[in-house]
């Protein structure tokens, strides 16, 4: 296989992992930032660029704080609101539901509100105003964790780009 033909190959596989562990930080449940890491991996060991050990270390620190953000950010959140377990597990659930039953908007901002709603009054047994307070919570958590998943996402393409492009 020509050499173009090979690193334009490897580029593209890496470029589809990058996108797909984009849309991954928007969908609750999947590893989005370990996708993005891979497509990291991928280009660095099949690659003609070679990155040197501080930036793949600074590589490592970014999907780290990509991962606590994305386990502490939906319960801290939730937790400031007075939500139980059950109104962030309604999120959760009510988020992965709406994203693949409707649109993103839909399923983004309004699902896991819902969700964690009906978990708090089933499962929780608060009033309705209480529910309320905790489901907006759990909701807001969660979708503020998503977007700075998304958003550490981007950072660590911005990063391998530029060691590769500019370093």
């Amino acid at each position: 296989m020509p050499h173009l033909l090979s690193e334009t190959l490897v580029w593209c596989v890496t470029l589809l992992l990058f996108g797909m562990g984009l849309i991954g930080t928007l969908i609750p449940m999947l590893p989005g930032i370990m996708i993005i890491a891979a497509g990291c991996v991928w280009q660095g060991v099949m690659g003609r660029e070679n990155l040197a050990w501080w930036e793949w270390t600074v590589l490592a620190l970014l999907v780290a704080g990509g991962m606590v953000i994305d386990k502490l950010s939906g319960g801290m959140g939730a937790k400031k609101f007075g939500s139980t377990a059950a109104g962030i597990w309604g999120a959760i659930i009510g988020a992965v539901a709406g994203s693949l039953l409707f649109s993103p908007i839909t399923g983004l901002l309004f699902m896991p509100f819902l969700g964690a709603l009906l978990a708090e009054l089933i499962f929780a047994r608060k009033d309705i105003m209480n529910a309320f307070r905790a489901g907006s919570g759990a909701a807001l958590g969660m979708l503020a964790g998503l977007l700075l998943e998304f958003t550490c996402g981007l950072l660590i393409i911005a990063w391998f780009c530029s060691c590769c492009f500019l370093f």
